[in-house]
């Protein structure tokens, strides 16, 4: 096996300072398996550790979304074997991607423990999310604790707030709003209407005002701008909860009076379930979770650039690395 490997790098502190290098292949401990890496995908912490607003620890390669073949495993390892396709099942600490090298690299060192073998009737690139759906499920189920035939609003059309109007529907909401922003018309509003949503609309008075004539008794709020929460404590119903998973700098004007006067309750979450992994799997077999429709780009690691550029104008929904394709270097 080759000594060194690509690797996306974010190698100090600040804005930029991201960057593909050569770094040494992990070595393992005995309690470990090395992954030759499948997919990582891009999430939105990434780009905000692009530039410098999301904690992480460098040096340090970024990437925590991902899926791998096993290269080499530990000496006291039982229950894998090399060219086993594996995926996350728990996270570690230090987590990988943020204070440890994480998935946008050729090769991954991973606590056996914390992963397992990819489902059979899963691909790959659906297996790169298994990070993630514990979220969205968590933010439905635990969170928010959506009752059959409850009305919801979702703003933010991303990966999470796509995946959680899909999972509303599955729990048995009985009218699903989607809001996006500026750049969700072409893609991800559509999308929205594809798992789930039985409205998606621009933001704007004229959205709010529609959503105030029948309020949800549950907006989940996925995209951290502070005219989504405003708008999510204004409008939901008397009694109602707003779920907050969506990062954003603020400030935020948040009606408190409102809060007290309706009885509201605002709740967050960070991270997600991961008892929920397993049935996600079977939802997914099922048709009824579909987060393949989340997946949109597979691109080269080398192009890392051009893939965040993208993510940022919300040309994309997941948009996967996958360090074994050629491509040119910007």
């Amino acid at each position: 096996m080759k000594k060194t490997m690509k690797a996306l790098v974010k190698f100090a502190p600040g804005p930029g300072n991201l960057e593909l290098r050569d770094i040494p292949v992990p070595e393992i401990g005995d309690n470990d398996i090395l992954l030759k890496i499948s997919y990582c995908g891009i999430c939105g912490s990434d780009l905000h550790i692009e530039t410098g607003t999301h904690p992480c620890d460098p040096p340090v390669a970024i990437g925590h979304e991902f899926s791998g073949v096993v290269a080499r495993i530990g000496k006291s390892v039982t229950g894998f074997r090399e060219g086993d396709a594996v995926a996350f099942w728990k996270g570690w600490s230090p987590y990988p991607g943020v204070s440890a090298d994480g998935g946008f690299a050729e090769y991954l060192r991973a606590p056996a423990d914390c992963m397992w073998k990819t489902p059979e009737g899963i691909s790959q690139e659906v297996a790169s999310q298994f990070e993630t759906i514990m979220t969205p499920l968590a933010l439905v189920r635990d969170v928010a604790r959506l009752r059959s035939g409850e009305r919801v609003a979702v703003s933010g059309p991303g990966q999470i707030g796509l995946l959680v109007a899909n999972i509303a529907r599955i729990e048995g909401a009985s009218h699903i709003t989607m809001i996006g922003g500026p750049g969700d018309e072409a893609l991800r509003l559509p999308k929205a209407l594809e798992m789930g949503a039985d409205e998606a609309l621009l933001f704007g008075a004229e959205a709010l005002e529609k959503v105030k004539g029948n309020p949800p008794l549950v907006w989940f709020e996925a995209s951290g701008a502070a005219s989504a929460i405003e708008a999510a404590v204004d409008c939901v119903a008397p009694r109602g909860r707003v779920v907050l998973s969506g990062l954003g700098e603020g400030p935020w004007s948040v009606d408190m009076n409102r809060v007290t006067y309706r009885s509201l309750s605002i709740l967050g979450k960070w991270g997600g379930n991961q008892t929920y992994l397993k049935e996600s799997v079977e939802l997914m077999r099922s048709g009824k979770l579909n987060m393949a429709a989340t997946i949109t780009d597979v691109m080269p690691l080398i192009q890392w650039q051009q893939a965040f550029e993208k993510a940022r104008r919300k040309e994309g929904i997941k948009i996967l690395l996958d360090p074994s394709l050629q491509g040119i270097e910007k």
